[in-house]
């Protein structure tokens, strides 16, 4: 898995306590996790550290893992564009079979972002259900509270994610507004 520049500073001991020892059980409890908060509280920075971890060559640790595994971190605006320029690429690039077929840690970021249409809320299900009836661990974030994402995307989805993940709020201010660096001009 590729991680963004902005991300590689991301490490596993930035990842709040809590949030360790659920993914540290994901390999027994075959649950995910449901990150949700407002704007820039952490949430993407989180699943960066704990990507990390996860894609760390070692013979034994969370999550059953072993060298070889690895997990696999999309967007949900961006998996949709993928899947939808799909549809008229004559060499697909397949995002959609890539993600209903991996079998590792899958991150989903900022579900509920998307413009949400019948297909986007159907694409959405399948991709869910595959992985609720496969018992295949997801880190999902969002800035939504499920029942606030069921509005957004229906009940039998959000039913599936609160089941197949343990739910975590996060809170605080937005970090990148607090770390911007204001600049006066004088005239």
């Amino acid at each position: 898995m590729k991680i963004p520049e902005r991300f590689k500073i991301a490490k596993y001991e930035d990842v709040p306590e809590q949030i360790r020892k659920l993914y540290e059980t994901m390999g027994e409890t075959k649950k995910g996790m449901y990150l949700y908060g407002p704007v820039g509280c952490g949430k993407t920075h989180y699943c960066y550290g704990i990507a990390a971890n996860y894609n760390k060559p070692h013979q034994d640790g969370p999550n059953g893992y072993r060298p070889g595994r690895y997990g696999m971190f999309w967007n949900m605006t961006e998996l949709l564009r993928d899947i939808r320029l799909d549809i008229d690429r004559h060499e697909k690039h397949r995002a959609e079979e890539e993600v209903m077929s991996f079998e590792g840690l899958l991150f989903l970021d900022d579900v509920g972002a998307e413009k949400i249409s019948d297909w986007v809320a159907e694409v959405f299900y399948l991709i869910v259900n595959k992985r609720y009836n496969e018992m295949r661990p997801t880190i999902f974030t969002s800035n939504l509270k499920p029942d606030d994402l069921k509005e957004r995307i229906g009940d039998r989805t959000v039913s599936r994610i609160v089941e197949m993940c343990d739910v975590v709020e996060l809170v605080g201010t937005d970090r990148r507004l607090q770390n911007a660096k204001k600049t006066q001009v004088r005239t």
